[in-house]
C-alpha cells in the first residue's frame, strides 16, 4: 500500500558560476528549510516523481505557504496512489478506449464506494477533483504525453457577491468530474446545512450520556460560537483565562484567537469570537478538573497550555479529529440515530450562523446591521459567505423559529442549558 511520508524541504537552486565545469545546487539565500512537506511513496518504496514534484508547484502556488493545502491534495492523491497499487495499474495508463484508462476506473471505483456509503458525496467529489487538478498539471509540465486524456466541457455557475447580487461565470469542468448529491434545498458554508433544534439536542444528550466529555464541549462550542474545528481544537488555558467581558452585550464574553495567541483559524484571520458566559464558566471548571489536569501530565511541553488533549495528552490533530467524528457516526448509527448518518462536525457552525443570523435580523434594525454583525462574529473573510445565511433564512421550506436555547444563552437567561452543561461530570471513566 502506497505511503504518505513527511519530509523536510531546503529550497535550492542552480549554481549559475561559469568558473564551475560541474552542475551543482545551493541553497536559496534567505529561504528556510520547510518542515513537514508530504510526499508519496508506492509500496515498492519508489518515490512517485511527478505527485512530490506537484506538491512543491503547489506549496510555491498557495499563498503563505500554506501546507495545509498541500496536505489535503497530497492526501487524495495517496488514496489514489493505493488504489493504483492494489490494482496493478500505472497512473499514466492511458489506452485508447476510455473505460480501460486509469482514471476512468478509479472514478467508477469511487462512485462504487459512494453508493456503498464507505465514502460520503463530498468527499468524493472532492477527491476527483484534486486528482483532475494533478493531471492538469503533470500534462502542462510534461509528465503525461498524452494530450487527450478525457473530454472537457463549458459550465455555468451561479454566486453572490459581497452585497448580495447574483452573479454568474463560466468554468471548464471535466466528465470526469464526480458531482456532490447536495441535500434538496439551500445549503451554507461547505454546502453543508444546519442542524434543526431536535438533532441539535439529541447529539449533545448522546455525548453528554456516555461521558463523552472532550467531544461535548467541543460540540457545545460550536453550537455557540459557530468556531471552527481548528480553532477549537487548538484554544488554550490563556484563551478562557484572559476571555474578556464584551462589552455591548453582558451575557457574552469575548476570546482572542489568530495570529499571536496560538490558536489557528482559517486564512490566519485575527478577531475575537464570542462566547455565553455560561460555556465560558464550565469551560473554566473543565480546564482545571482532575480529568483534564491528568492529561495535562501526560502531554509533552508544546501542548500543555492545549484546552482539550486526548486520553494520552496528545494535541487533537485535524486527522485523529476526522477519525474521532468518523467513531461518532458509527456509535450514532449503532444508537438509531440514522439521521446523523453524513454528520459533519462543520454543521454545528452552520446552526450558529443560521440561528446568530435569525437572532440578529430580529434585533437589529436593519439586514445590512445583521450582516455586518454575522460576518464579524463568525470572522468570515469575506460577506459573500455571510449573505449565504440570509438567503438560507429567506428559502427556508419552514420556516423554524430561533432556539429558546441559543436565545437563552445569549441573554443570559441561562435556564436548562445550565442544568444540560452542569450535568456533565469531569471524571476519568470516559
Amino acid at each position: 500500500m502506497a505511503m504518505l511520508e513527511r519530509v523536510s524541504i531546503t529550497p535550492m537552486a542552480l549554481d549559475t558560476d561559469k568558473g564551475s565545469q560541474e552542475v551543482s545546487w545551493v541553497p536559496v539565500s534567505r529561504s528556510k528549510p520547510v518542515p513537514k512537506v508530504p510526499h508519496i511513496f508506492f509500496d515498492d518504496g519508489e518515490p512517485w516523481l511527478a505527485a512530490n514534484a506537484y506538491a512543491l508547484h503547489k506549496l510555491d502556488s498557495v499563498v503563505g505557504n500554506d501546507i495545509k493545502t498541500v496536505a489535503s491534495n497530497m492526501s487524495h492523491l495517496k488514496a489514489y496512489a493505493c488504489w493504483l497499487d492494489d490494482h496493478g495499474v500505472d497512473w499514466r495508463h492511458f489506452p485508447k478506449r476510455k473505460k480501460d484508462r486509469c482514471l476512468f476506473q478509479y472514478r467508477g471505483f469511487l462512485i462504487e464506494q459512494r453508493k456503498a456509503g464507505l465514502v460520503s458525496s463530498s468527499p468524493a467529489t472532492s477527491r476527483m477533483g484534486a486528482i483532475i487538478q494533478f493531471y492538469r498539471w503533470a500534462q502542462v509540465y510534461g509528465w503525461v504525453d498524452r494530450k487527450s486524456m478525457w473530454e472537457d466541457q463549458s459550465k455555468t455557475i451561479q454566486f453572490y457577491t459581497s452585497v448580495g447580487f447574483s452573479r454568474t461565470m463560466s468554468v471548464t469542468s471535466s466528465e470526469l468530474a464526480i458531482p456532490n448529491r447536495r441535500r434538496v434545498g439551500a445549503a451554507l458554508e461547505d454546502g453543508l446545512t444546519p442542524l434543526t433544534d431536535e438533532n441539535r439536542a439529541a447529539l449533545l444528550t448522546f455525548l453528554f450520556e456516555r461521558g463523552k466529555v472532550e467531544l461535548y464541549l467541543m460540540t457545545m462550542i460550536g453550537f455557540f460560537t459557530g468556531a471552527r474545528s481548528e480553532t477549537i481544537r487548538t484554544l488554550r488555558l490563556s484563551s478562557i483565562d484572559n476571555a474578556l467581558d464584551d462589552p455591548t452585550i453582558p451575557s457574552m464574553k469575548r476570546i482572542a484567537v489568530g495570529p499571536g495567541t496560538g490558536v489557528e483559524t482559517k486564512y490566519d484571520v485575527s478577531g475575537a469570537l464570542l462566547f455565553p458566559a455560561e460555556l465560558v464558566r464550565q469551560l473554566e471548571r473543565y480546564a482545571y478538573s482532575a480529568r483534564r489536569l491528568g492529561r495535562q501530565a501526560r502531554a509533552s511541553e508544546e501542548d500543555r497550555t492545549l484546552l482539550f488533549l486526548s486520553e494520552r495528552g496528545n494535541a487533537y490533530s485535524e486527522t485523529s479529529f476526522t477519525k474521532l467524528i468518523s467513531y461518532l457516526r458509527e456509535k450514532l448509527a449503532e444508537a438509531g440515530l440514522d439521521q446523523f448518518r453524513d454528520f459533519k462536525f462543520h454543521q454545528t457552525r452552520a446552526t450558529f450562523g443560521t440561528q446568530l443570523m435569525r437572532l440578529a435580523m430580529s434585533a437589529l434594525p436593519s439586514q445590512v446591521d445583521a450582516i455586518v454583525f454575522v460576518r464579524d462574529a463568525m470572522l468570515h473573510k469575506d460577506e459573500a459567505t455571510t449573505w449565504k445565511y440570509v438567503k438560507f433564512i429567506e428559502k427556508e421550506p419552514v420556516k423554524e423559529a430561533l432556539s429558546d436555547e441559543f436565545f437563552n444563552l445569549y441573554v443570559g437567561k441561562v435556564g436548562n442549558v445550565e442544568t444540560l452543561i452542569d450535568k456533565v461530570t469531569f471524571n476519568d471513566d470516559a
